[in-house]
């Protein structure tokens, strides 16, 4: 009986506006938490502490919605005719980046709100306790779209759904078990996997675009999909094989899942 086969994964160190280009038309799904465009403010929280490595992206309004607009064509252009993109962001940048996608050729199906237990502390103004996630299609005929909640308390018991606000009351960044020291901002590894099992397949391909900690390889790798993440900054190499066990065995947990591809599963098996 021969060896199951095991996702790819991979890290590539590099610029995605000349990375992606090489990748026409490759992923099913492509994952992205984009630079803030800010000035980290190092006295901030367990930011200033030397077991993190900020980033200097600094940008103007402009000079962020034109670096939108261009590397989320690139994104276009690199995922299959039925993939989707999901971009995540603070609402500080939430609008340049809105702008930009109108000038691509993506369809925007939903505006997705995660909300959190978490948020710096203020006396004159709300709390940030929020993150936007846009939903993004190349084709809106055309999309995988797999709801994975379902309410038994309705008439509808067992329609499956998906609603726009996401909420995980357990989780926060302090009780995180794959959170790692070394980067600034790292999502739960329990919403990539949403996202993940929503807009893919077993198997399929994904792109981790501005990779970070590598919290979306961990996650692909778990759910038996191939992954490549990209990554500009060569200081967060460590931090992203450390993150997603590039030197540890990880044998993917399938969980029931609707596949258009259902004999792509037996590879894990």
């Amino acid at each position: 009986m021969s060896e199951p086969k095991k996702p790819h994964y991979e890290l590539i160190i590099g610029d995605i506006m000349d990375l992606l280009p090489k990748y026409k038309e490759k992923f099913h799904l492509m994952i992205a938490d984009p630079p803030f465009g800010l000035e980290f403010d190092k006295s901030s929280h367990e930011y200033g502490a030397s077991d993190y490595i900020l980033y200097d992206d600094k940008f103007t309004a402009d000079e962020y919605e034109i670096f939108s607009y261009k590397w989320i064509s690139r994104c276009f252009d690199a995922l299959t005719p039925d993939g989707s993109l999901y971009v995540i962001s603070g609402w500080t940048r939430i609008g340049e980046i809105l702008n930009a996608v109108k000038k691509t050729n993506f369809t925007l199906l939903n505006h997705i709100i995660w909300h959190f237990s978490w948020g710096v502390f203020t006396k004159k103004k709300y709390v940030t306790s929020h993150y936007h996630i846009l939903f993004l299609v190349k084709d809106k005929k055309n999309y995988k779209f797999y709801p994975q909640y379902s309410n038994p308390n309705t008439k509808r018991k067992g329609e499956k759904y998906e609603n726009d606000v996401w909420y995980w009351p357990k989780y926060n960044r302090g009780n995180d078990p794959d959170r790692i020291k070394g980067h600034p901002c790292q999502l739960p590894i329990v919403m990539l996997e949403k996202i993940i099992k929503i807009s893919s397949d077993p198997c399929d391909w994904v792109g981790d675009i501005f990779s970070g900690s590598g919290g979306t390889i961990l996650a692909c790798r778990r759910l038996g999909r191939n992954v490549i993440g990209f990554e500009i900054n060569k200081e967060y190499e460590s931090i992203i094989k450390k993150k997603a066990r590039f030197n540890s065995e990880i044998f993917p947990f399938l969980p029931k899942e609707k596949s258009n591809d259902a004999k792509s599963l037996t590879q894990f098996l």
